[in-house]
């Protein structure tokens, strides 16, 4: 995500090889928006819940082995809506924290392995994130014996909203960020065969991996190498069901902004990145405030005012 609004309006749809089951033949089934909403929301503007647990591994630097650097587990809370133009619009909000790779618990703290600077952890906290998908979207699912598998990869360009900023040069001095994210929806073949019947989808989890720069708060000051996210997400019936380590981190940080969606598109603020959240919070950053940063439920007022 940049800092002005960025929604993704194409996606390059492929079969991931030796997901399908070993037996029976696969067939293709095509899907449009409408069906989409209802795998990814619901088609009656309720709150859908996502959560994931996974990794974050390096290639390193120069000869270095790979490694995992960090646990991750996130949620997401979003909310599809219809344009005027009938493109579906999926308005949420979204936060992922860093883990000890080792206890498991949440990271305020990490030691840089290659260079042995402490630097505060800046955990994911995108207030909002809006894509565009357009009404004449059509994706392919794939399906063998009960299992239905829909595959997305979205590349990602676009100038770097730090790259021509001095105070980011040992953070983030490349002048464009490119990436790479994957999502393989799974859930029943019956669900897709009644689709049309059904307001969502409710049983979908979710293999998502993205391969990105280093994140900017590990300072790594320009040095060649990448970052694999790999997790497993799943959809919740109910948007209640928010694990308790994201409840104490959200009472902790005061953070509520993040309990529930969007009500509406939001057509007056941008798009949140961990490139442009570092940005706009450098000077904690530099003062090893402790993250994520406090985000009241109030401001979820602002969203709706300007339409």
């Amino acid at each position: 995500m940049t800092s002005r609004r960025i929604f993704i309006s194409a996606f390059l749809i492929s079969v991931a090889a030796g997901l399908l089951p070993a037996t029976g033949h696969a067939e293709s089934t095509l899907v449009n928006s409408a069906d989409f909403t209802k795998i990814r929301c619901n088609s009656s503007g309720r709150t859908t819940l996502t959560t994931w647990k996974g990794n974050v591994t390096t290639t390193g630097t120069a000869s270095d082995k790979s490694s995992t650097l960090f646990k991750i587990a996130g949620f997401n809370v979003a909310r599809c809506f219809r344009d005027n133009a009938g493109d579906l619009i999926v308005s949420s909000r979204e936060m992922t924290f860093y883990l000890d790779p080792s206890t498991g618990e949440v990271l305020r703290n990490w030691q840089n392995p290659w260079n042995g600077e402490s630097l505060p952890v800046v955990h994911i906290a995108n207030a909002l994130v809006q894509q565009k998908i357009p009404q004449a979207t059509s994706l392919t699912a794939e399906s063998s014996g009960e299992t239905t598998i829909l595959r997305i990869d979205v590349p990602l360009s676009y100038p770097n909203p730090l790259g021509k900023d001095p105070r980011f040069a040992d953070y983030s001095p490349d002048s464009s960020y490119k990436a790479h994210e994957s999502f393989s929806y799974v859930f029943s073949r019956r669900d897709l065969m009644n689709i049309q019947q059904l307001d969502e989808v409710k049983n979908v989890q979710v293999s998502w991996t993205r391969v990105s720069p280093w994140l900017p708060w590990m300072k790594m000051k320009g040095v060649s190498g990448q970052l694999v996210f790999n997790a497993i997400v799943q959809k919740h019936e109910d948007s209640a069901e928010l694990p308790e380590l994201f409840k104490g981190e959200i009472a902790r940080s005061g953070t509520e902004l993040y309990l529930d969606a969007p009500q509406c598109i939001v057509s007056n603020k941008p798009n949140v990145s961990s490139w442009t959240y570092f940005r706009d919070h450098f000077d904690a950053f530099l003062t090893k405030a402790v993250f994520p940063r406090p985000e009241p439920a109030s401001l979820a007022q602002e969203e709706c005012t300007a339409r």
